[in-house]
């Protein structure tokens, strides 16, 4: 039986939990799930330093809101995956007490007690479903290594707000997800799966195509997971030239990148932006 251990950014990570649920009924045995501490004062400078006030918004929906944040949709939501594949843990916590399944919490996911997780457990893979950059000793003691689903079609677009990006640089059919290896570079290992997500009609915004985009991503990682383990997929490694690392964007710029989904859809006749 194949082993992983999962890394997570909250114990209430909504991603988490069907991941790990996901792969646990595949016959994948999961060995620990390492649990970054919500209240991290150096966690949280770190990470408002890089997102400002998007962390704050962040943590309500996440932490707070959960499941009443997403409200009734024509497409599945996060809510929708857990009702519809029968998902009741409502914290990671709960795998400790339904299955045994060791729970870690650490302040930083390259912190000493993680390398213990990994030296103790010899995982065969770690599936990562958020938390950070991870350093070089993780990295080398995590069996074939770490997989993370990016929120973006790798090797073009690496970094930050690259569905947006995408849109903006009218690269319609360059939207969708990654699932590739983690190193030290940012989004640069190998990569095993690509699946494009393209855009439904005038009335998507950037804020539901995220949404739409996250069980898609559940499913994604754990199909791929199965299949790397499995031996029927194999990593494809990227060059460095064939992409660039994009950064956050500014608000201003999404409301054009918005602008540019609507007209998109327009009838040839009044369209400013080209339709693939």
């Amino acid at each position: 039986m194949s082993k992983i251990v999962i890394f997570s950014p909250s114990q209430y990570s909504l991603y988490t939990i069907c991941v790990t649920e996901l792969l646990r009924r595949k016959g994948i045995e999961i060995k620990a799930i390492v649990v970054l501490r919500l209240l991290n004062f150096t966690r949280f400078r770190k990470e408002f330093k890089r997102d400002g006030e998007r962390l704050l918004k962040k943590i309500w929906k996440k932490a707070v809101l959960r499941e009443k944040a997403y409200s009734p949709a024509d497409y599945e939501t996060m809510l929708d995956l857990l009702g519809n594949e029968r998902i009741t843990m409502r914290n990671v916590k709960e795998f400790k007490k339904k299955f045994s399944i060791p729970v870690v919490f650490c302040n930083d996911l390259n912190a000493p007690v993680v390398l213990d997780v990994l030296n103790e457990t010899k995982p065969d893979l770690v599936v990562f479903t958020g938390g950070g950059l991870i350093r070089k000793p993780v990295l080398q003691s995590s069996g074939h290594g770490i997989l993370n689903c990016h929120m973006g079609v790798l090797p073009r677009y690496r970094g930050m707000d690259v569905i947006e990006w995408a849109i903006l640089e009218e690269q319609f059919d360059q939207i969708g997800l990654t699932v590739h290896f983690m190193d030290q570079g940012v989004d640069t290992g190998d990569i095993l799966r690509i699946v494009k997500i393209p855009l439904r009609s005038s009335e998507e915004t950037i804020a539901r195509l995220r949404e739409r985009f996250e069980p898609i991503m559940c499913r994604t990682m754990v199909e791929t997971a199965v299949d790397f383990l499995n031996g029927t997929i194999r990593r494809r490694p990227q060059k460095a030239e064939d992409g660039k690392q994009y950064f956050i964007m500014h608000p201003l710029l999404k409301r054009i990148a918005e602008q540019k989904i609507r007209t998109k859809f327009r009838p040839s006749g009044n369209a400013t932006v080209a339709n693939d």
